[in-house]
């Protein structure tokens, strides 16, 4: 091997390991707002596998779109991949509490997976103005916020449903923490436009009150820590019912006919599948925080697993 090749080798590396130091330091901080649903501080979720995924940007079109809702300006991010081209599936992606769209596109590394797979993502933005929360409740008692976040959502599903290229029949939400509940109502209350969820580190903010109006068969998956204190397993007394029962709750709308329990390496596994063959999946990780995980599955890594179920249970 020639010095030139030597000497430009040992210049990338020490190039890839600045960029690591860098991309690994960054971290963003917000101050909480009071509410009835408990807003600490919730973990900004940055680019899993930062090195790697801040060096090679995804190569679609991500942009900033704006639709009125009930008079009020909304604003959100979409993310078409160049391989997207027609018949486009769709994941609706909410950020954590004080968080942003940016910080949804960079939660998780779906937009990777939407690359390959040729999905629309899409990240809505809560209201900036009254601290960056989804309203994920009807009952005007307790709400955090008033935006008509459920009008945001459907509003924007309305819109993607005028483009021809779209696959109204697979829109999926997905969220974290406060986006994981705001993801678990659109599923609920908005099912007849939704296919499946994923949450994760979120509660389940059932509303007696206002039922949901279940459809269909919803698949989900639902993550969530032992040691979450902001969303814990237990729930949140007169917000949200226990992680558990949430899950229980999605497999008796699917009319499940089996339950299956695994431990593995501290994570509880619990599937509930319907005479389908559609399932409801909960995971438990033993001394899990507050956070998106990002554990391999069945040998694949989070975004490529999440993606795998969600498609393989198209309705």
């Amino acid at each position: 091997m020639s010095c030139l090749n030597i000497i430009r080798k040992v210049f990338l590396a020490l190039l890839f390991s600045i960029i690591s130091f860098v991309a690994c330091s960054k971290a963003e901080s917000n101050p909480p707002i009071q509410g009835a649903e408990p807003t600490t501080q919730e973990k900004s979720q940055g680019v899993e596998n930062s090195p790697v995924e801040s060096y090679r940007q995804p190569v679609g079109e991500l942009t900033n779109n704006t639709i009125s809702v009930n008079g009020a300006n909304r604003t959100y991010l979409t993310y078409m991949p160049q391989s997207a081209v027609d018949n486009i599936p769709v994941i609706i992606q909410f950020h954590g509490g004080t968080g942003t769209a940016q910080d949804a596109y960079y939660t998780g590394g779906l937009y990777s997976t939407a690359e390959i797979e040729g999905i629309l993502m899409v990240y809505p933005q809560a209201e900036t103005s009254t601290g960056s929360v989804w309203n994920t409740l009807h009952s005007e008692e307790g709400n955090k916020v008033s935006a008509d976040d459920f009008g945001f959502v459907e509003a924007i599903i309305n819109r993607l449903a005028q483009d021809s290229r779209i696959d109204t029949s697979r829109i999926y939400v997905v969220g974290y923490s406060n986006g994981a509940a705001m993801a678990y109502q659109i599923a609920c209350h908005l099912n007849y436009l939704v296919t499946g969820f994923v949450v994760h580190s979120g509660n389940f903010p059932l509303e007696d009150n206002y039922p949901c109006n279940i459809t269909h068969e919803t698949p989900g998956l639902i993550f969530n820590g032992t040691s979450d204190t902001i969303r814990p397993l237990e729930g949140i007394p007169t917000y949200a019912i226990s992680v558990r029962d949430g899950a229980e709750w999605w497999s008796t709308q699917n009319n499940s006919i089996g339950v299956r329990t695994t431990q593995e390496e501290g994570i509880e596994r619990t599937i509930y599948t319907s005479a389908s063959g559609m399932e409801v999946q909960l995971f438990i990780i033993e001394g899990g925080g507050h956070e998106w995980f990002n554990f391999p599955v069945d040998g694949m890594p989070m975004n490529i697993f999440i993606w795998d179920f969600l498609t393989n249970s198209y309705r």
